[in-house]
């Protein structure tokens, strides 16, 4: 039953409407003149007005806001019963209608028109004795505090019962809309509550609150609360203006900083203030001037704040396209009744700011209906696009935690060649057989392995510290020469033949007291890693070659280190995983290594202003990195 209810009230409108726009009534059946005369002083009575010069005009009266009295002289050629003066839009503080007393020839009888006749037509034949008169000559005086801008008709009484309709139609059919919007705005961002979600409900209220304050249904019937109605009508108006501009900036999200959004919402707030103004009779002029002014300012920030941030990354105004089209569709819409209430003759359209006003109003509706679904397809996209994110972030972390356990299995498998020396070492002590010499060279091994075991635990460490910046870079002056030879002496320890099979070149170029300022450790620690691998993985008993010499580059001199070897079973290197942590190749898997040394490497070479740089042939294997060259800086 419900629905049939209200699907016959649907066609009873629609019908309304249809008949409202198709009914062949014009207001050309009625011949009628209007002529206009200002009287800036607003001192003149009618027995004066009557003399002065007036001007055409059609019935469209469009003045800015000016003291003064505007007086209109309508002039009926034929005039018949039941004829009715019409006003649209006629938002004005008072019309009072003039019209000459049949008993006494240069009286005039002094009427004030209602808000309820402006609002739905002043039937003329009140005071009037129609068979009396055939030609009816009559003046109208309007005041405002805002700008004059309303039509001015006289039509039969189906005329004005068609124009009615059609009035009633629109504003319904406003009402209608605005309800529907605030319903599907509802249902598609209950749970999200986004700022454009709560700008639209508080918006939506104030639309239909102005929508059946225009309708009359708040009017008093002794005219006592007129002013109020026409101010509660700006008001509203206004405040829908600046809120809907606070719509527009929400719809680019967190493209405004923490302080852009505190000044614009400043002003916002400031903005809503000169409309409290027109509760306490203040000129409407002064404050729909001011609070426009406002409006334009907010408008004006919320350019400024793109151009400022949009210029920072242009790829964002591909991204926020939808919202800059609205946005400069919407401050045309919202400054319009500002530049029509100053000057309405620039115009080539005659509205009125109150018809503007009921073609604001659906635009409004429409900007707020994109806004809204361009917000939900953004969500969706985010939605997406953090679903995508999450996943990506759980295969890295599996991809970690799979290398984490490789590596696991590497450490134990290094830690425990070296605690089986130690464990055979302690017992061939223990025992009481053996001779010193075997006891010195078992010793010699214990030695050896605790230094193994030092070695993979300082990796372990290092790394951990680089993973969380915290890797203690100390700079000092460090002379290259003495440093090179420390090393090899080093490497020579962890294997006799290791010494032999290195073939080193210092420069001519260098001479032995060379300096660079680096962490001697980091150096210390780059070099014997790639030494130990370039011994480790060429080929059996090759040479290993060390060459350190003079580089410029950007003319700026440096020391260059490269150490090239002969490619040996393992293969030439994959230079994309190289220096990937814990990674190693499969060929690589059967010699002692964690996966921690070229990464560690490498991070170390960066802390001291270098990479690590690999190049390989059929035959041969290069790594190289530089150092600034301290005595060239001198």
């Amino acid at each position: 039953m419900g629905m049939k209810s209200a699907l016959k009230t649907i066609l009873k409108l629609f019908a309304t409407c249809v008949i409202a726009w198709t009914t062949s009534a014009s207001a050309e059946d009625v011949q009628f003149k209007i002529e206009e005369f200002y009287d800036d002083s607003a001192s003149l009575k009618i027995e004066n007005v009557i003399s002065e010069k007036f001007n055409l005009n059609t019935g469209k009266i469009r003045k800015p806001y000016q003291k003064g009295d505007l007086w209109l002289r309508v002039s009926i050629e034929a005039f018949q019963p039941n004829l009715f003066l019409y006003f649209e839009n006629a938002t004005v503080d008072e019309i009072l209608i003039f019209l000459p007393d049949q008993e006494e020839m240069g009286l005039w009888k002094t009427n004030k028109i209602s808000t309820t006749d402006r609002l739905r037509g002043h039937l003329l034949t009140h005071a009037i004795d129609t068979q009396k008169i055939n030609r009816l000559e009559f003046y109208l005086k309007v005041r405002a505090l805002s700008s004059k801008q309303f039509n001015v008709k006289v039509l039969t009484e189906s005329e004005t019962q068609n124009s009615l309709h059609v009035r009633y139609a629109i504003l319904s059919s406003q009402m209608t809309a605005a309800a529907v919007l605030m319903i599907w705005v509802v249902m598609q961002n209950w749970l999200a509550r986004s700022k454009i979600f709560i700008a639209v409900i508080l918006s939506v209220p104030l639309f239909i609150l102005s929508r059946l304050n225009y309708f009359g249904l708040f009017l008093e019937s002794d005219d006592s609360n007129a002013i109020m109605f026409l101010n509660l009508n700006m008001t509203l108006f206004l405040a829908l203006i600046s809120s809907g501009t606070l719509m527009v900036k929400e719809s680019f999200g967190r493209l405004l900083n923490r302080k852009q959004n505190i000044y614009f919402l400043v002003v916002f707030l400031i903005a809503n203030i000169p409309p409290i103004g027109l509760f306490w009779n203040v000129p409407r002029a002064y404050l729909i001037v001011c609070s426009l002014g406002l409006n334009f300012l907010m408008i004006s920030m919320l350019y400024f704040y793109l151009a400022l941030n949009l210029r920072v990354d242009k790829n964002l105004i591909f991204h926020y396209r939808y919202q800059l089209a609205i946005f400069i569709i919407y401050s045309i819409m919202s400054m319009g009744p500002g530049l029509y209430f100053i000057a309405p003759q620039i115009f080539p359209f005659e509205l009125g700011i109150p018809a503007y006003r009921d073609h604001f109003y659906p635009v409004l509706a429409f900007l707020i209906m994109i806004l809204m679904l361009n917000e939900q397809k953004q969500k969706e996209l985010d939605s997406i696009f953090t679903l995508a994110m999450t996943k990506a972030n759980a295969d890295i972390e599996i991809e970690k935690n799979k290398k984490q356990h490789v590596f696991l299995g590497m450490l134990l498998h290094e830690i425990k060649t070296p605690l089986s020396v130690i464990r055979f070492g302690a017992a061939s002590l223990k025992s009481s057989n053996t001779d010193k010499a075997k006891n010195l060279i078992w010793i010699v091994r214990v030695d050896a392995a605790v230094d193994s075991i030092n070695h993979i635990l300082n990796q372990c460490l290092l790394a951990d510290k680089f993973e969380f910046g915290l890797s203690g870079y100390k700079a000092e002056t460090v002379e290259i020469y003495t440093e090179v030879i420390k090393i090899i002496e080093r490497i020579g320890l962890l294997n006799s033949t290791y010494s032999e099979r290195i073939k080193w070149y210092f420069g001519d170029e260098l001479s032995l007291n060379t300096s660079a300022e680096v962490d001697p450790i980091f150096l210390r620690s780059v070099l014997e890693n790639l030494l130990s691998n370039a011994l480790k993985y060429s080929a059996p008993n090759s040479i290993v070659d060390l060459k350190i010499f003079e580089h410029s580059f950007d003319k700026k001199g440096f020391i260059k280190f490269e150490i090239k070897n002969q490619i040996g079973k393992v293969g030439p290197p994959a230079i994309d995983k190289l220096f990937s942590r814990y990674y190693r190749a499969e060929e690589a898997k059967g010699y002692s290594g964690t996966g921690l040394g070229l990464w560690l490497a490498n991070q170390q070479a960066k802390e001291m202003g270098s990479n690590i740089d690999c190049k390989f042939d059929d035959t041969w294997t290069t790594f190289s990195f530089q150092v600034p060259n301290l005595n060239d800086a001198k």
